[in-house]
């Protein structure tokens, strides 16, 4: 601070120091020098900044404070008894030169207490703060250089104590309340780089989101778009519907559900009181017999190959009526022994086409046994198809009841 004082007081030989604007303009470059000089170092902690202006605002009031008691001195031997301390100068007085010492000591004749030298150094400082504010002083023609210190003294920055020193404003225009009533923070507190990287981090949380619940969607729609979502929902009310014991393995759908029974949609294929026609292979027995419930064809396979099926005749006027139509058939079963048994099923209607080999369980309860087929062609044949069942897979002595055997035409 020693090197802007001794700048200071060179100017205030060099200038004309009795005048008050110019010593107001070399306390201001003083206080720009300081910026300057802070700025260079590379000083950014505002506690540091607002000390060295601190000081700088102090060493500009005891050289005030020094300026005003010599002009005070110096007009202290100069008799004025004809003069009034009141009577306004005139204007070619004011700006001579040769007339300043005399004109002080007709303006400052008046007791002066200490305490308003002191007020009046620092609103000078504070006058001189900002840039506008030493303009709008440099704008004032009616201030008289004799009298500066005290006309800086009288004029208060807006939103400003009269006995503020610069601190006191730094420390009031950060610590100045917001719109909403919230106090807001020093900025000593949080540095303004600190408060860009959590804007960033905000950001980039927010497109980190984005991006994953993207991701997430995308997935989603694929997943419903392969078909996935519909399987697993019809396998669910597929296994709800089914009956516990009913299990089935094979190509394809292959258990469905009656749903309780059927309705009169249903076409009757097979029924044992009807007498439709029957084929039992070369190692199949096939016949009429007494279930515990009604009559049922008994079927007993002694192997699984083709020696062992027994073929069921459809007729061909149900075979016009699934021709280019995906249709069900039903077969209602029941194990004819103690034990549970596997048949297999499929079916040849000709030059309508044929379907998969489908596997049941067949238990001691009478059930119902579904799957689908499917034919695109839609011309009937002309010869009955057949409905193949074959009950040895598990061994010969597996023989199985089949009530009846149904068919659903679909749309």
């Amino acid at each position: 601070m020693s090197g802007l004082e001794t700048a200071i007081r060179n100017a205030l030989d060099r200038a004309e120091r009795g005048d008050g604007q110019v010593r107001a303009r070399i306390y201001q470059s003083a206080r720009q020098a300081l910026d300057a000089g802070l700025r260079k170092q590379g000083v950014t902690d505002n506690l540091v900044i607002m000390q060295q202006r601190k000081r700088l605002e102090d060493k500009i009031s005891e050289i005030e404070n020094e300026e005003i008691d010599r002009l005070a001195q110096s007009a202290q031997p100069v008799p004025a008894p004809d003069v009034d301390p009141f009577v306004e100068i005139d204007a070619p007085v004011r700006q001579t030169t040769s007339h300043v010492v005399p004109d002080v000591s007709v303006s400052v004749d008046a007791p002066r207490a200490p305490a308003p030298h002191v007020a009046e150094a620092v609103a000078l400082g504070g006058v001189t703060r900002s840039g506008a504010t030493a303009d709008r002083h440099s704008e004032m023609p009616s201030m008289a250089p004799d009298i500066a210190p005290a006309g800086y003294g009288s004029e208060q920055v807006p939103g400003t104590p009269p006995e503020a020193s610069p601190v006191d404003e730094v420390a009031a225009a950060t610590g100045t309340k917001g719109r909403k009533g919230r106090k807001a923070k020093p900025s000593a507190e949080i540095p303004a780089g600190r408060r860009g990287r959590k804007k960033r981090g905000f950001l980039s949380h927010l497109i980190t989101w984005i991006i994953t619940l993207g991701i997430v969607a995308a997935g989603c729609f694929i997943f419903y778009q392969s078909g996935m979502v519909q399987s697993m929902i019809e396998d669910a009310v597929r296994s709800a519907n089914r009956p516990s014991a009913l299990q089935s393995s094979g190509q394809g759908p292959s258990v469905l559900s009656s749903r309780g029974g059927f309705s009169e949609e249903w076409v009757s294929i097979f029924q044992p009181q009807q007498g439709t026609a029957f084929t039992a292979g070369s190692q199949a027995r096939a016949e009429i017999a007494t279930a515990t419930e009604a009559q049922a064809l008994k079927i007993t396979s002694a192997t699984p190959d083709a020696s062992g099926d027994v073929a069921i005749e459809v007729p061909v006027e149900i075979l016009r009526e699934l021709a280019g139509k995906s249709s069900t058939l039903a077969l209602t079963i029941q194990s004819a022994a103690n034990q549970h048994s596997q048949i297999s099923v499929r079916c040849d209607f000709g030059s309508l086409g044929s379907c998969s080999r489908h596997r049941f369980t067949a238990t001691q309860e009478k059930l119902d046994a579904l799957f689908k087929v499917s034919f695109d062609r839609t011309m009937a044949p002309n010869a009955p198809g057949r409905i193949i069942v074959n009950t040895g897979i598990q061994g010969a002595d597996r023989p199985v009841f089949i009530y009846s055997v149904r068919a659903l035409p679909g749309q």
